[in-house]
């Protein structure tokens, strides 16, 4: 299994462990997680080609952020 989708399916688990229905859009150099919150609609963006070796840890880094309310989710 490649990075990219390594981090897809820790990030739309991450997300269906809290409850919401992640989207998953495959397009360009990017593939594009969408949820809805609160009446918001919120994206988180994975290259498909991450060439850092914390790239893990730094995309659930961000998606815990966003789900703890610290960046943006309530």
């Amino acid at each position: 299994m490649n990075r990219a989708a390594e981090l897809v399916r820790d990030a739309v688990s991450l997300l269906r462990d809290r409850g919401f229905v992640p989207t998953v859009s495959n397009g360009g150099k990017h593939v594009k997680l969408s949820w809805t919150s609160g009446g918001r609609r919120h994206v988180l963006v994975i290259s498909r080609s991450p060439s850092n070796q914390r790239a893990r840890m730094k995309s659930r880094a961000v998606l815990r952020r966003l789900l703890n309310g610290n960046g943006g989710v309530k």
